[in-house]
């Protein structure tokens, strides 16, 4: 871990900033989508039943290198556990650096709120099918992460329509041949 980055949970007035960083793992995503859902988290985190929040990595002056949204959940084998998504880290040099920096702060965050594990869920980019030259994997597992589940996802675009607006519906009904 580099000395110079420093975790730190976003401030509202941080929510565009790390607009770009959410890009990386959501391309396409309108900055509205961001908003909303940053200001949903940040509000939910102030109350003790729905701990959440959004963690950052910032070098000393302040610019953003990495992120990941949290709640804090009960779980049917762990118990208490910080369920993390939106991980991601952008630098150029240091990726190692900041994605150490957001595992300490991941373990730190958790320890301190009596959780029993951590489930991460990571973008599709991030999945560790071969793992020899994954700065990201090898942070993990160094951290002592390892893979317990594969989790899929099924959008159901007629009850939650979170795609972006240019982008054109999934076959959606019945099979035409049946």
């Amino acid at each position: 871990m580099d000395d110079s980055f420093i975790a730190k949970p976003l401030g509202r007035r941080q929510i565009d900033q790390a607009y770009p960083l959410v890009c990386v793992i959501a391309p396409g995503l309108a900055v509205e989508q961001w908003r909303a859902f940053a200001a949903a988290v940040l509000e939910a985190g102030g109350d003790a039943a729905a701990r959440s929040g959004i963690m950052t990595v910032q070098n000393a002056r302040g610019y953003l290198h990495g992120l990941f949204s949290y709640a804090i959940e009960e779980h049917l084998r762990h118990g208490r556990v910080m369920s993390v998504e939106n991980f991601v880290v952008l630098d150029l040099f240091d990726v190692p650096g900041v994605a150490g920096t957001l595992l300490q702060a991941m373990d730190g965050l958790a320890r301190g709120l009596g959780c029993a594990a951590i489930h991460t869920t990571l973008p599709e980019r991030c999945v560790f099918d071969d793992i020899t030259n994954n700065p990201i994997a090898d942070c993990f597992f160094t951290e002592g992460h390892r893979r317990e589940t594969v989790r899929l996802c099924k959008s159901l675009d007629s009850v939650n329509d979170n795609r972006s607006p240019d982008r054109a519906p999934e076959r959606v009904g019945r099979r035409e041949t049946e």
